[in-house]
Parts: C-alpha cells; structure tokens; sequence
C-alpha cells in the first residue's frame, strides 16, 4: 500500500506553507477545468478553497528524478489514507530555488496507472500453465506526468486532484532532483548483460519467483542489442515486491509482449538470486544500484534498436502508459 510520506526538505515545507495561506482572489485558484496547459502556468497555490485543505494526500511513488525528461509518479489517498484510483488529477510543478517565494514553472495533466486492475482473465503460459491476470484492487493505482525539469535542487508539486466520489483536494509536497540519474536511464546506452535464461538454469523458478513463472526468460540482454532488436526489460521480484506492484506490472508487460513480441524481445529480470541470502542478480548491480548501494522496484526500460534506452518508468506503470514507447521502438525510433 501507498504510504504517506513527510516533507524532510525545507523547501518542500514552505510550499505546502504557501498552499495554506491563500493569496489573490483574481487567481484561477483549484479549480479542475479544462485541459490546455499551454499557456502560463497554473498556480493552486494563490487561491485555494478553504474546503479543499486536507482533503486528499498526494504521495511520491517514484525516486529517480534528473534534471531532463522524467515519469513522475505520485499516487492519491483520501482524508483516511485510503488509496484512491480513477481520480482526476492535475499537477502543477514549482521552482523553489528561494523556499519563500514558490514559482509555478509549468501544468501537466497526469494520466492515471493501473497494473493488473480489471476483468479477470486467464492467461495461459508456454509450458501449459494457466495464470489469472487482472482483478486487482482498483485503487491501487498511480497517476503518471511526462515532466522536463531544468534544474537540480528542490521541487515541489501541487495537485489538485478531483476523486471517483466527487470529493476535490489540493495537496503539496517537496522534492529533489538530482543533476543525473542515478541508475540507468533514458540516452545512455543500455548495459549489454549476460543475464540468466531458461537454458540456463535447471529450474526456471531459480530467476522467476512468480506462480507460475512467466514467459520472458528466452532471450539474453546482449544478444538483443547486438541482434538490434528492440526490447522491453522488467525488473521486479513478483515474491518479495514491498510494493506489491511486481506482479501486476509483469502482468501488463506480458500483455504487451502478446501485440508486440515479433519486433521486440521481453525479458523479465528476477530482483534476488538469492533471496534468503540476499544475493543479488548480476543484471540488477549492471542497471539499478544507486551510488549508495539501495535500488527501486519495480522498473520498466524500453530499450531501442541501437541499444539505447529509450524510456523507463518506476513504479506502478500499466500498458497504457508503456505502450507508446514500445510501439515507437517496434516501428524503428531511435533516441
């Protein structure tokens, strides 16, 4: 479940300051209205509804933020915690370079994000086994923004945010971002692994903790790039996810592998060769440690036909998010 987190940064706290004093009542304010963003940017900030404060939480659901293109990710729980899914939710991002004086750089509208949520349906695996996919708790769910920050340093993030029950919120909260990521990502060329495949394992559950197992363990990374086949890389321990998002985001992959699997190569990377001895999988050192030695799961990287890392989302990410990307690699774009 999506937890609450507390603002650490100073910068982050005089935003939410800023969001609860009010400001001019010439000021669009809160309102949810319309979808053109292209103008100046709006500011919840100056005007927001007495009735709105406290009424939803907005909570990161992401990490690797980098001066450049970015996935945000945040997700949205009601006045009781209580994660909320098919919210409307629009997002406006702030310059906080001076802590008491708050910009509002630029307005998104974020998309919502739901793996695994749904109809039932059976999925039935290459060695014969039948999988349920869908069926999850429908408010589980992230909302997603295409972001372009131009700084590193502090951000914040104002939501105003409209739930399924009519209730409309406006929440903030700081952030940072970092001059360069911190695992791989977007522009750089994609690690050339040597990772474990079905043949190369006397068990296929020893690089899939997932009952059963799934079908993207035939191809090695390397071989894809040096083949110039675009490919889709999960990384994500269906057992062990602290999230719970593993899964259900393998699910979405393995939908996608199903339109798209004749032009582009699916490899799912299990978290842990070892989970009771927390020994590591080789392929998640090459791609995922942080400098100070932590990861994140679960991640998606789109991979291009020059091996160049093409997108990549953290987090709860559904095929409606992935799907452009992966369509865009299957047709021939390049970084």
């Amino acid at each position: 479940m999506l937890k609450r987190t507390l603002l650490l940064a100073m910068a982050g706290l005089a935003l939410v300051s800023f969001l609860a004093c009010g400001g001019d009542d010439d000021d669009e304010g809160g309102e949810l209205s319309g979808s053109d963003f292209s103008g100046p940017p709006r500011d919840p900030a100056k005007n927001v509804p007495a009735d709105q404060i406290g009424k939803v939480n907005v909570i990161p659901a992401g990490s690797d933020w980098y001066v450049g293109e970015n996935n945000f990710v945040f997700g949205l729980t009601n006045i009781k915690d209580e994660p909320q899914g098919g919210a409307t939710a629009v997002a406006t991002f702030y310059d906080l370079r001076d802590p008491g004086n708050p910009k509002p750089a630029f307005t998104v509208e974020a998309v919502q994000s739901a793996p695994g949520v749904g109809k039932q349906v059976q999925h039935t695996h290459s060695g014969g086994e039948i999988h349920l996919h869908g069926g999850q708790d429908e408010d589980r769910v992230g909302y997603y923004a295409r972001v372009k920050f131009t700084y590193a340093g502090q951000w914040g993030i104002a939501v105003e945010a409209e739930l399924k029950d009519g209730t409309k919120g406006v929440d903030s909260i700081g952030f940072t971002v970092y001059a360069k990521p911190n695992m791989a990502a977007p522009g750089e060329d994609a690690p050339k692994s040597d990772n474990l495949t079905k043949n190369d394992v006397k068990d296929i559950s020893e690089i899939d903790s997932g009952s059963p197992p799934n079908d993207m363990h035939d191809v090695k990374i390397k071989d894809s790039i040096a083949a110039r086949r675009p490919l889709v890389v999960v990384f994500s321990t269906p057992a062990f996810c602290t999230s719970r998002f593993c899964g259900p985001v393998n699910e979405e992959i393995e939908a996608l592998k199903e339109q798209y699997d004749s032009s582009v190569d699916f490899v799912h990377i299990e978290i842990w060769r070892d989970f009771d001895k927390k020994v590591m999988n080789p392929t998640v050192k090459e791609w995922l440690i942080w400098p100070d030695g932590s990861l994140r799961e679960p991640i998606v990287y789109v991979v291009d036909k020059k091996g160049v890392i093409y997108d990549r989302w953290e987090g709860p990410v559904a095929a409606n998010i992935m799907e452009a990307s992966v369509k865009a690699v299957s047709d021939g774009a390049t970084r």
